[in-house]
């Protein structure tokens, strides 16, 4: 089976601005921004299952933005978040294999409910590529020159940026190999762990590259969203 789990327990601290309600909740548009994400994974029909995370001050509220939005919620089912991202990760397997236990070819699927505008082809590259190579994150390669300082003040290196990715999103796994990584991280680990594919990195695990897209970014600042709303409203006039 493939699993989608998106995770949407975060609390969108870096907008500085005085609406008080997460980022992946606020509307472009006059939808909420997770809702675009979970359009975008319903639409091929690649998934089996989606599983939102979320905060559980959020869990009422999102149940209710989705019979709101979406046509049906068969196959979805939300997930309470914890306090790290570990945690909301280790929530939704526990969730996963509770429901449906765990199989050789089991893929899953972990995105971001703040990067809207993931692709058909990543979604089914990220799956594909789960299945060939166990474990695959999405990225871009370096466009801008990089500048590498120590102190902050002053350059000291500009390394070659050629060697360089732009992590993305999704991370994608053999659910059953990620099982097993995430059982070997140590608690030192997993509190410096901030994003899904340093499990593969502490475990010294191979993680295979997939292409990302300019249009699969992640919604974090102001400028942001204006860039997201513009998108929408050119994908609405194409329509």
């Amino acid at each position: 089976m493939n699993y989608g789990v998106i995770l949407a327990s975060g609390k969108g601290t870096r907008i500085k601005d005085n609406i008080n309600i997460p980022k992946q909740f606020r509307k472009i548009n006059d939808k909420p921004v997770i809702i675009y994400t979970i359009q975008r994974f319903l639409k091929e029909n690649l998934f089996d299952s989606i599983y939102i995370v979320v905060s559980k001050e959020y869990l009422e509220y999102t149940n209710n933005i989705l019979k709101e939005y979406l046509e049906s919620t068969k196959n979805i089912k939300i997930v309470c978040g914890g306090k790290e991202r570990i945690d909301s990760i280790t929530n939704s397997i526990n969730s996963i294999v509770a429901d449906n236990g765990c199989n050789e070819d089991d893929i899953i699927v972990i995105h971001d409910a703040v990067r809207p505008f993931v692709t058909d082809k990543i979604l089914k590259n990220s799956i594909d590529g789960a299945r060939k190579y166990d474990a695959v994150v999405c990225a871009m390669p370096v466009a801008d020159t990089l500048l590498y300082s120590t102190n902050n003040i002053i350059v000291e290196k500009i390394p070659d940026r050629s060697m360089f990715y732009k992590g993305q999103a999704p991370d994608s796994f053999k659910l059953k190999t990620f099982i097993e990584l995430l059982d070997n991280l140590t608690e030192e680990q997993k509190q410096k762990l901030t994003g899904t594919s340093q499990v593969c990195t502490f475990n010294n695990y191979p993680m295979h590259i997939i292409d990302g897209d300019e249009l699969n970014f992640k919604i974090t600042t102001k400028s942001d969203f204006a860039l997201a709303e513009a998108i929408v409203k050119g994908m609405d006039n194409n329509d």
